[in-house]
């Protein structure tokens, strides 16, 4: 009886702790960056023309991770097209 109780309760702590990091929001840099496409909120569009992260929208700099991943993406894209020429 005592392991059925362990059971359940360590169950339950786990659906505890795995709901908010499922459920995780996207910030409106990161769903704008998954469709391909830049972020039109007018706070971002100001932060990045300045090269800086909204921090209304992004606490974390999520919108500046984005980039330099988008960045290392387009860099290995010109090395293979660089590759191909030659």
């Amino acid at each position: 009886m005592k392991m059925i109780k362990r059971r359940t309760a360590v169950t339950c702590a786990l659906a505890l702790l795995a709901g908010p990091a499922l459920a995780a929001e996207k910030t409106c840099c990161e769903k704008a960056a998954a469709e391909g496409k830049e972020c039109t909120h007018k706070c971002c569009v100001t932060a990045h023309k300045e090269g800086k992260s909204c921090e209304k929208c992004n606490p974390n700099k999520e919108d500046l991770k984005l980039k330099k991943d988008s960045k290392k993406g387009e860099n290995k894209d010109d090395a293979k097209k660089d590759e191909k020429k030659n």
